[in-house]
């Protein structure tokens, strides 16, 4: 495979990988401004989240980058929405478990932003290095698992809380 057909093939794989990567970095920064307004029976769920979030955008900019790829350091304009939207929700109520069914939706999208990844990888699969498509796949697959048992995680925390 010539350089210019693997640089066609890798495009769109690494594309997916980087918004993903930016979709992270924007839920952190959500995150960091929540911590700072939240109730003490949610802040040690909300850090986990924000620490699994935050190590998973690392993971993928340190994958990017060996690969010679840029990786995003900032978020998109998303993060400040992210960041407005909690400061003006804490404005009217305290962060408390009732965001956490938000925080969860949160997350499926970032399984979504994962699973776009996995369908431009699965496009490309003949066009890849059988090695380059297996680390591929397995960060992604890894880490989607890892936010599925976050959004379980989150769905238990409220109903406990709930009772």
């Amino acid at each position: 495979m010539s350089m210019t057909s693997l640089d066609k093939a890798t495009g769109s794989v690494f594309d997916a990988m980087q918004s993903t990567t930016e979709a992270l970095i924007d839920a952190v920064h959500g995150f960091d401004v929540m911590l700072e307004k939240s109730e003490p029976d949610i802040k040690a769920t909300l850090s986990h989240v924000r620490d699994t979030n935050q190590r998973q955008a690392d993971e993928l900019r340190s994958f990017l980058t060996s690969h010679g790829r840029d990786a995003p350091d900032d978020g998109s304009y998303m993060s400040a929405v992210h960041e407005g939207v909690v400061r003006a929700r804490s404005f009217f109520t305290d962060i408390d478990k009732g965001v956490l069914p938000a925080v969860a939706d949160g997350q499926r999208r970032l399984v979504s932003s994962y699973d776009d990844a996995l369908e431009q990888l699965a496009k490309r699969m003949d066009e890849l290095p059988r090695d380059m498509f297996d680390g591929i796949h397995t960060i992604l697959t890894v880490h989607r698992g890892q936010l599925e048992d976050t959004v379980n995680r989150l769905a238990v925390k409220h109903r406990a809380l709930d009772t």
